[in-house]
């Protein structure tokens, strides 16, 4: 079985650091969001995976081929010479999938979950559906795409982003779906189309066999900055429960060849990535510290996230904020104060 992710949005919300990386390179404890996804395809014997591309597809290809190389499991890449949406993303990768006849998986780029992908792809066949949904349940699902099914778990309505008035149910589009090969010649080629607003509302009128499945466990779409600072929590202390990596269950990571110097204090959960020196009477708290970061003496960093190849010089303060990549921080920067 094969697997498409569906990666070539510009992540748009998280900016401003997916301005420089796309959003599935971003890392979740000091992890690249991709390998995330690959480790969880991998664990139910999926090794070879499509990624569709579009938003700095340059980025993709290193990264990609070196984690890829290191999980040895096949990849390619699906770019999009223009923007394609969801839809049009899934449609262009149709050549990796044109000698198909069994279901395959896809998975949105910003998604991660501890599905029980055995059981849904069971299900699939069982229900002989064209297309299976996978679904989670929300408190608010206002901002989701939310997905109304019968008894059986039929799907009988799509509604996307609803109003208050159309909120009937709490069960959502998680972002991962067991596709049948066919559904590819329903869907236009070389057109921007999504695939939740456009594509399954017209395979549902078409007569398609769509159905969904509750997935009960961890789920996460990594969307907005402080969505991406709670999945690296959450990943931190194990709760994502895809695998484990170096510091879970604890509430501090310091990544490959970082240092701390002395008296550096480190309250609550607190992340730092690769190559990154902290000074001297530092106090770290709540904070996720980005790649190739220098921290100078005295510096105080709380409930922030920091970007890549940052410098933060003596005494400064930084509360309650993003740093893009490649920011600058005076002395003695601080928050205004009576």
């Amino acid at each position: 079985m094969k697997a498409l992710l569906l990666s070539g949005g510009k992540g748009t919300r998280l900016r401003p650091f997916t301005l420089t990386t796309p959003k599935p390179l971003l890392p979740i404890a000091n992890i690249p969001l991709i390998t995330w996804q690959f480790e969880f395809l991998r664990h139910y014997g999926i090794t070879e995976i499509i990624v569709g591309v579009g938003y700095k597809p340059e980025s993709f290809k290193k990264t990609v081929e070196k984690i890829a190389g290191k999980m040895k499991i096949k990849t390619h890449l699906s770019i999009e010479n223009t923007p394609l949406g969801t839809g049009g993303g899934f449609r262009n990768a149709y050549p990796f999938f044109k000698e198909e006849t069994e279901p395959f998986v896809v998975l949105n780029g910003d998604v991660i979950g501890d599905f029980n992908l055995n059981q849904i792809i069971a299900f699939h066949r069982e229900k002989g559906a064209d297309i299976t949904i996978g679904l989670t349940k929300i408190n608010n699902p206002s901002s989701y795409g939310l997905i109304i099914t019968d008894s059986n778990m039929g799907v009988k309505k799509f509604i996307e982003k609803p109003k208050t008035e159309e909120i009937v149910c709490d069960t959502i589009n998680a972002g991962l779906y067991i596709f049948t090969p066919e559904i590819f010649s329903e869907i236009p080629a070389g057109k921007n189309i999504s695939i939740e607003k456009e594509v399954f509302p017209a395979l549902l009128k078409n007569g398609k066999k769509i159905y969904g499945v509750i997935h009960n466990g961890y789920w996460v779409d990594v969307g907005t900055v402080a969505k991406y600072k709670q999945t690296n929590f959450d990943a931190l202390e194990g709760k994502t429960g895809i695998y484990s990596i170096r510091g879970q269950g604890d509430n501090f990571l310091a990544g490959d060849n970082s240092v701390l110097k002395e008296d550096v204090q480190i309250k609550g959960r607190v992340i730092i990535g690769n190559n990154c020196v902290v000074g001297n009477g530092c106090v770290l708290e709540e904070s996720i510290i980005m790649n190739n970061t220098i921290i100078r003496d005295r510096v105080v960093i709380k409930n922030s996230v920091v970007g890549t190849d940052v410098a933060i010089e003596n005494d400064s303060v930084i509360d309650n904020m993003i740093l893009a990549d490649k920011s600058l921080v005076r002395p003695f920067t601080q928050p205004m104060r009576d």
